[in-house]
């Protein structure tokens, strides 16, 4: 694992962070919504998250480079407009969208965990919920390096996961279900995307 010298993530670290932040929770949590509006075109849908998802990265990268300073996407507006009131209201807009998201992911993360349990209460849930939401907020208050070596191990893990579901996948294909009959209209595969988008932001990490 690669790490800066104050102790920091190095870039492998960063890289492995946003793949976790890519390839987890949105994968995970918005996959079946997707597939519900999109239909057989949930590939194109993909795709279409990609295209974006990919020009907005290429932004990201380049104002990273212009801008190597704590903040992100707040950082990059203040630049862009100025400490104001419209400034101000964008950065709350960009942190309530992660609340959001916290929030959907926290959600996802306590449905799939309620299969491990016979007994399906709400409060058992609520737990996992709380339980998603404080252990990474805890790890991440204590050492950066730690988020780190345990985000590692944490997409590693999913990935070899997912690669197990990719090959059983396979020898189950039916061609049919992706073809444009099975589509659903245009504006639903946007919306799809749209969807989708969520789960390719692990870049803003």
């Amino acid at each position: 694992m690669t790490r800066g010298t104050n102790g920091s993530m190095g870039a492998l670290g960063a890289a492995l962070i946003g793949i976790g932040g890519m390839v987890g929770g949105g994968i995970f949590a918005v996959l079946g919504t997707a597939v519900s509006l999109a239909g057989g075109g949930t590939p194109l849908a993909f795709a279409l998250a990609g295209v974006v998802a990919l020009l907005t990265c290429y932004a990201y990268v380049k104002l990273s480079c212009r801008y190597p300073e704590a903040g992100g996407t707040a950082l990059f507006l203040d630049k862009a407009f100025g400490a104001n009131l419209f400034t101000g209201g964008l950065n709350l807009t960009l942190w309530l969208s992660y609340l959001v998201t916290i929030a959907l992911y926290a959600s996802a993360f306590a449905s799939y965990g309620m299969t491990f349990f016979s007994h399906h209460s709400g409060w058992l849930k609520h737990l996992l919920i709380c339980l998603a939401i404080l252990l990474p907020t805890a790890i991440n208050l204590l050492n950066a390096s730690l988020v780190s070596r345990s985000e590692s191990y944490i997409v590693i893990g999913k990935l070899l996961l997912l690669g197990v579901v990719i090959v059983a996948g396979m020898f189950h294909l039916d061609a049919a279900r992706l073809e444009p009959p099975s589509w659903k209209p245009p504006g639903s595969l946007v919306v799809g995307g749209m969807v989708i988008f969520v789960a390719y932001e692990g870049f803003e990490l």
